[in-house]
């Protein structure tokens, strides 16, 4: 969005050093919720060194009251019209201290993005943005507050040369940012058309992921759509098995049918699901954590990324947790390490004991290679038949392999012989995906570990504050597996 005349140069500070010397008249700054901090470290410290310094995207549009003081202008809500103003008004000295736009943007007009100052080789995916805003309306929910529940849509020909301009550059796969891709099904469709015509001419080069709302099931066209697309991967936000939690939270399109053969239905058309799973909902009790942990294992999905209720900024159940005297502080934004609402059916403590618990249960050895395996082999192929060996897989398994056999330990390495022996026993068209599987692993199993650690400092807290209104307990009751019976513990 910035004109030919100015030079832009990008800095992700998730692959590269920031270089706080560098010479430019504006620096802008983004960053999510759990950005806060770092956001405000990075603002004051180009401030100190004389910097125009200006503060944009999803937390300034939630929260600008919070940046307001660590920078020269804020942006609120989407830029396609306010970035160009502002930079005529900075240029003629007349700039204001916060740029708002008067409408919604039209999509249909934005320009190409800028992927050439984008560093590729450093990412796994490269990303494209098709639509914003979601029709659906989840309680907990930030989406809707910063897009809109009308979805809004760039046209199929704009998609369609991004996604070209990333495959030139190098991309071999391109992951589709949407909230909820299916949100306008119909317009969705005529670009899925448009990309399975462009991958069969080209022998696939680029595999496909997104995200999705769980009624994609019931469109058959549209899930054929996206396997003929080549879809390899689509995150859901299930949330939960519990019937009462999705009512509560209007997850209400996760009650149209049987979730497991949604699921499956999805799966037979060659897609991986990776779930989005949330623990800490007022209908939650003790019982929820196993029940969440039977239903992943059940419905074959080897990715769950589960986390902790939080009630975000500006959302419906902010508004609600509080009116009920339950906000215990502000979100920082990491729904993994903190639940900020005093849960309804548990104490809190029960609530980190439970999420523990869950955690290590869902990346225990046996139970991650159980769901995996079974994943892999009742699978439906996918549209390339899963043979996307690519130039340089070979040398990249190799070392991978060495990581997982050789340097991983011997619990890994006969975790590794487990998962990859009974694939090639089972299904050896999809080895390289359970190689894959097995990495995944290896990063999810060390990031619970680090994150049980940060759990057992809030738990610490908590049990220094219920303990003393609950004298007559003892702490030995407390058990790390609440959802076991009093035998097993």
């Amino acid at each position: 969005m910035t004109g030919s005349e100015h030079d832009v140069t990008l800095c992700d500070e998730n692959v590269e050093e920031i270089d706080f010397d560098v010479d430019a008249d504006i620096v802008g700054v983004t960053g999510y919720i759990v950005h806060k901090p770092r956001m405000i470290e990075i603002l004051s410290e180009f401030r100190r060194r004389g910097r125009f310094v200006v503060v944009g995207g999803p937390f300034a549009s939630l929260c600008p009251e919070e940046l307001r003081e660590h920078a020269d202008v804020v942006f609120v809500d989407e830029a396609e019209d306010t970035w160009p103003q502002f930079l005529r008004d900075y240029q003629a000295g007349v700039w204001k201290s916060e740029y708002r736009p008067d409408e919604k943007p039209d999509m249909s007009v934005a320009p190409m993005p800028r992927f050439d100052l984008v560093k590729v080789d450093r990412y796994h995916a490269m990303t494209v943005q098709f639509a914003r805003g979601c029709p659906f309306n989840c309680e907990f929910c930030d989406i809707i507050v910063v897009y809109g529940r009308r979805p809004r849509a760039k046209r199929v020909d704009q998609v369609m040369a991004e996604i070209a301009r990333c495959h030139e550059l190098g991309a071999t796969q391109v992951f589709i940012v949407d909230d909820n891709f299916i949100g306008n099904a119909a317009l969705a469709k005529e670009l899925l058309r448009e990309m399975a015509a462009w991958g069969r001419s080209r022998g696939y080069p680029v595999d496909f992921n997104t995200e999705v709302s769980l009624n994609v099931a019931n469109d058959p066209e549209l899930l054929g759509l996206m396997r003929a697309a080549n879809f390899t991967t689509i995150f859901i936000g299930i949330e939960s098995p519990r019937h009462d939690s999705l009512r509560e939270t209007r997850k209400n399109q996760n009650l149209r049918g049987d979730m497991i053969d949604s699921i499956r239905r999805i799966q037979a058309h060659g897609i991986q699901i990776q779930a989005g799973m949330i623990v800490g909902f007022d209908a939650d009790d003790p019982t929820i954590f196993r029940e969440q942990l039977d239903f992943v294992q059940n419905a074959r999905i080897p990715i769950s990324m589960t986390g902790l209720l939080q009630a975000l900024p500006k959302t419906p159940l902010r508004a609600r947790v509080e009116r009920e005297g339950r906000l215990l502080r502000e979100s920082g934004g990491d729904q993994f390490v903190f639940s900020n609402i005093l849960p309804a059916a548990m104490s809190r403590l029960e609530l980190y004991q439970g999420y523990v618990w869950l955690l290590s249960e869902l990346y225990d050895y046996d139970n991650y290679r159980e769901r995996t395996l079974a994943f892999l082999r009742y699978r439906g192929s996918q549209v390339h038949g899963g043979r996307n060996i690519r130039s340089g897989d070979l040398r990249r398994l190799a070392r991978v392999l060495g990581a997982m056999l050789l340097r991983g330990g011997p619990r890994r390495a006969w975790f590794s012989l487990r998962l990859l022996g009974g694939t090639l026993r089972r299904r050896p068209s999809v080895f390289k995906e359970a190689v894959s599987f097995a990495l995944v692993h290896m990063a999810f199993y060390d990031y619970t570990r680090r994150l049980t650690a940060q759990l057992d400092a809030s738990m610490r807290e908590i049990r220094s504050l219920e303990m003393p209104a609950k004298a007559t307990r003892s702490p030995a009751s407390d058990s790390a597996n609440p959802v076991q019976p009093a035998e097993n513990k």
